[in-house]
């Protein structure tokens, strides 16, 4: 049930550009509910089962395969048709035995990649902040809204913002840190380069990270530059998580 005063639905032409949805055959779309992801950088499970993956033919039905309790994002049931979906989360269709990473889209979106029972584990997570809680304990803020405390006997050093790490889900349990830095594999998640991926060239860090810029070059060679804070680390030579859109959904 939608909170008071909270709308269900969103007018379909100013919706996020990015939203796979027909703008004119409808007057209204799915709204995000208050989630990990804000709505520019995510899609509601409706339009994911519905427009992406044409599961569903209109909201009735979507409400009839979340009701099973068979769809879960990040190891964990959803049934809210408009819960946000975003960049690195998983989602399992359990009566079709499909996983699918969400990752960023050329020209802009988020696009779903097919992965195995083994990537379905773990999650990548990039450290947006730090700050010290009750106790005395270091936690860091990451990009999906979730929030973790140190591994214990490790040092406030050995995490920096922008590094990302590696999680295991949906017991949220810390694999690995990939640090931000020359040489690691990258995507650019925002900007105008949105969805290219390469190789770390530089990085040259300016008062403030709004100030800063990283260089990337794609397996073509091309050199692309970008902000710092669009830059997405996926692995330390190559990505940890599967970007190849051969058998993805679109």
């Amino acid at each position: 049930m939608a909170r008071r005063g909270q709308k269900k639905h969103l007018k379909r032409l100013p919706a996020p550009r990015h939203w796979p949805i027909k703008r004119k055959e409808a007057k209204f779309t799915t709204r995000p509910i208050p989630g990990p992801h804000p709505k520019d950088h995510s899609l509601t499970l409706a339009i994911v089962l519905r427009e992406v993956l044409g599961y569903a033919e209109n909201m009735r039905e979507v409400k009839a395969i979340l009701n099973t309790g068979q769809v879960l994002v990040d190891g964990r049931t959803r049934k809210d048709p408009r819960y946000p979906i975003g960049m690195m989360d998983v989602l399992e269709i359990k009566g079709a035995e499909e996983k699918f990473r969400l990752v960023p889209k050329k020209k802009g979106g988020l696009r779903l990649v097919s992965i195995d029972d083994k990537e379905a584990g773990y999650k990548l997570c990039r450290v947006e902040k730090k700050m010290m809680v009750p106790g005395g304990n270091l936690q860091m803020s990451l990009h999906d809204g979730r929030n973790l405390l140190l591994p214990q006997g490790s040092k406030p050093v050995d995490f920096n913002t922008l590094d990302t790490i590696q999680v295991s889900i949906p017991d949220q349990k810390y694999i690995k840190t990939i640090p931000m830095e020359k040489g690691c594999y990258a995507v650019v998640s925002e900007g105008k380069n949105v969805g290219i991926e390469g190789k770390i060239l530089e990085i040259e860090r300016r008062f403030g990270t709004h100030a800063s810029t990283v260089t990337i070059e794609d397996s073509e060679g091309n050199r692309f530059q970008t902000a710092l804070e669009y830059v997405f680390v996926l692995g330390k030579k190559a990505s940890e998580v599967s970007m190849n859109s051969g058998g993805a959904a679109e």
